[in-house]
């Protein structure tokens, strides 16, 4: 006769699944906080070209999310009337901090043993799920190239994971939540 115990496989369902669920949700509950402010001295009507500066060649990230950022902010700077000079008006700055976060979750399956009902026999395998987030900061700041001084600074702080797919949708997104506000 072969007994099998369902609530102890629901039992087991659960320590594996929840943790599971419990990422997927905070994940999703994530924002990114985002928060600008700028010289209210300055005259932005004034401003009508924009270019980067040469720190934002060095920003730490790779060429392909760098190339990323430089086209979102063109974009939206684009979109707020500018249009990129070789003899700007502002120039664009932009810095990338981070802070990488590791968390590790150690998984066991038992497998019962000959018959399938007996605790402490067979094999079990254990699992170490490692699970990389960054904890980052972006910052995009304009310069009055004439005052040589900064008038507007823009900043997103949140959780970032590095593996998702839509790298780019989501700096789009970051970049436009950023320039939202922007003084125009």
């Amino acid at each position: 006769m072969n007994h099998i115990n369902y609530n102890a496989m629901k039992t087991s369902y659960v320590k594996v699944f929840l943790p599971i669920i419990l990422m997927v949700v905070i994940a999703s509950c994530t924002s990114i906080r985002v928060s600008t402010d700028f010289d209210r001295k300055a005259d932005f009507a004034k401003y009508k070209t924009f270019n980067f500066s040469k720190e934002v060649d060095k920003v730490s990230l790779n060429e392909l999310n760098r190339r990323r950022l430089k086209d979102a902010i063109t974009k939206e700077m684009e979109t707020k009337g500018y249009q990129i000079s070789t003899t700007p008006d502002v120039l664009v700055n932009a810095f990338v901090k981070g802070k990488t976060h590791y968390t590790a979750t150690a998984n066991t399956t038992s497998f019962g043993g000959p018959f399938g009902y007996m605790r402490g026999w067979g094999s079990s395998n254990t699992y170490v799920d490692v699970d990389k987030s960054i904890d980052g900061t972006l910052f995009i700041d304009v310069i009055d190239v004439s005052e040589k001084k900064m008038v507007w600074e823009g900043v997103a702080e949140g959780l970032v994971n590095p593996r998702t797919n839509t790298r780019e949708d989501k700096l789009n997104s970051v970049v436009q939540q950023i320039f939202k506000n922007f003084p125009r």
